[in-house]
C-alpha cells in the first residue's frame, strides 16, 4: 500500500502542532515543556526563555529557566551540532552519549592528533583529574580549566587555539551552571556526572541512546527522515545509526511521503493536522530550534528557501523571525521606547493589518522577558 502523501502545508502544520505554535503547549513542568519541543537552541542565555514562552498560552507565567536549571530539571550544555542547547536533565545523557564523539572528531581533525591514543593525548588525559577536582570546589570558566591543565603540562609543547579546553570538553561531559550575572561568553562549567548523576547503562549505550533521541526528535520535529535526524544531531555520525534508530521504533512508526518524493517517518500517534488548520502569527527567538532542526535543503516546511540567506547569515547567526500563516514571513528587532517594549517588523512582503496587530500583541506579551542587554545585542551591536 503506498505511503500517504503530505503536502508542504500539511508538513508545516504537523511540525507547528508539536512545537506549540498552532495551539499552545499543554501545562507542565519546565523540563517537560522543553522535552515537548525537543531542545532549545541556546547560544545566548537571554533567548531560550523567550523561545519557550512563545509556545505557551498567553496567560502563562513567565518561564523561569534559571530556576529550572538551578533545580537541575533542565541543563544548558554543548550537545547537538556542538552548539549550546537547553534540554531536560532526563534527555541530557542520551544526547551527550551521541554528541560527545563529535567533539572528539573535531579535535582529531582540527589538530591532526588522536586525543586518546597519541602520547600527547594521553598526557593531557592524565591531567584531567586536576580539573575535575577543582570543579568540585566551584564551577570553572574556560580560561581556568586551561590554566589548570597548562600547569600540569609545563614543558610540553601544546597545539594553539584552545586545544587543552577542546581536549577536556571532548572527553568529559559538562554542563553550564546558572549564576548571577551569567552572560554570553561567561559560562561556568561543572562535570555533568557531579551536577546530575552518572548515566545509566541504557543512556550510555549508543544504540539505545539513539533510539531515545530518534523518538524525541520525531515527537518534536517530525515527520522527518533519518537524514533530517542526522542533521539535527550533527553530521559526522554514521547515517546508518539513525536509520537503525528510527526502524527500532517498529510499529510505533508510520511511513509517509513528502510532496517532493522523500520518504518520511513519524510517530503514529503524533499530530498531523489538516493543511487548512489556522496558524496564528507568532514571534520566534533568535537561533530558534525550529529553523535549525533540519538540513539546509529541508527547512522549507517553515522557512521559504528564497529567504534562508536573509534569516541565516554567513556567520551562522539566525535572526529573530515571525510566522504568518505558519511560514517565516520576515525578521524583527526588539525596541524600547517611552511606552515600553515594542518591535520593529521587517517583513519580506506586505503585511495586512490583522497580522501586524497580532504580531504587535505577541510583542507586548513576550518582549518583557528578554533581558535589557539583549535589546542591543539582537540589533547587531555586540
Amino acid at each position: 500500500m503506498p505511503a500517504p502523501k503530505l503536502t508542504l502545508r500539511q508538513l508545516n502544520r504537523a511540525t507547528l502542532a508539536r512545537q506549540g505554535l498552532l495551539a499552545p503547549l499543554p501545562s507542565g513542568s519546565v523540563a517537560r515543556q522543553v522535552e515537548r519541543v525537543g531542545s532549545l537552541q541556546a547560544q545566548h542565555p537571554d533567548w531560550p526563555p523567550f523561545a519557550l514562552q512563545s509556545r505557551l498560552r498567553a496567560e502563562a507565567p513567565a518561564v523561569d529557566l534559571d530556576r529550572a536549571r538551578t533545580r537541575r530539571g533542565v541543563v544548558r550544555a554543548s550537545l547537538m551540532r556542538i552548539t549550546l542547547h537547553v534540554v531536560s536533565a532526563d534527555d541530557f545523557w542520551p544526547m551527550s552519549t551521541l554528541t560527545l564523539p563529535l567533539r572528539v572528531a573535531q579535535f582529531r581533525a582540527g589538530y591532526k592528533l588522536d586525543p586518546v591514543a597519541s602520547p600527547l593525548g594521553r598526557r593531557i588525559t592524565a591531567a584531567h583529574p586536576q580539573v575535575l577536582a577543582a570543579m568540585r570546589e566551584e564551577p570553572r570558566r574556560v580560561h581556568e580549566i586551561e590554566a589548570i591543565l597548562a600547569e600540569q603540562l609545563k614543558g610540553v609543547k601544546i597545539p594553539p587555539s584552545r586545544s587543552l579546553w577542546r581536549h577536556f570538553s571532548g572527553a568529559v561531559p559538562l554542563v553550564q551552571v546558572p549564576f548571577p550575572g551569567e552572560a554570553y561568553g561567561r559560562a561556568r562549567y561543572v562535570a555533568a556526572a557531579e551536577w546530575l548523576r552518572a548515566p545509566t547503562d541504557a543512556e550510555a549505550d549508543p544504540d539505545r541512546a539513539a533510539m531515545h533521541l530518534a523518538e524525541r526528535y520525531l515527537a518534536a520535529f517530525g515527520p522527518a527522515t533519518a537524514d533530517d535526524l542526522a542533521d539535527y544531531v550533527g553530521r559526522g555520525r554514521e547515517p546508518g545509526r539513525w536509520r537503525a534508530a528510527t526502524e527500532a521504533l517498529g510499529d510505533r512508526l508510520v511511513e509517509l511521503e513528502a510532496e517532493d518524493g522523500r520518504h518520511l517517518v513519524d510517530l503514529e500517534d503524533a499530530p498531523r493536522p489538516a493543511a487548512e488548520t489556522p496558524a496564528p502569527s507568532r514571534l520566534l527567538a533568535r537561533w530558534d530550534s525550529l529553523l535549525l532542526a533540519y538540513g539546509t535543503k529541508q527547512r522549507a516546511r517553515v522557512l521559504p528557501p528564497e529567504h534562508q540567506a536573509t534569516v541565516i547569515t554567513r556567520n551562522a547567526d539566525v535572526l529573530p523571525t515571525f510566522l504568518v500563516d505558519g511560514f517565516v514571513a520576515g525578521t524583527w528587532l526588539p525596541r524600547t521606547g517611552e511606552k515600553g517594549p515594542t518591535i520593529e517588523l521587517r517583513p519580506f512582503g506586505r503585511l495586512d493589518n490583522k497580522d501586524r496587530e497580532a504580531l504587535e500583541a505577541e510583542a507586548i506579551r513576550l518582549l518583557p522577558i528578554l533581558a535589557a542587554g539583549a535589546y542591543s545585542r539582537v540589533a547587531g551591536t555586540d
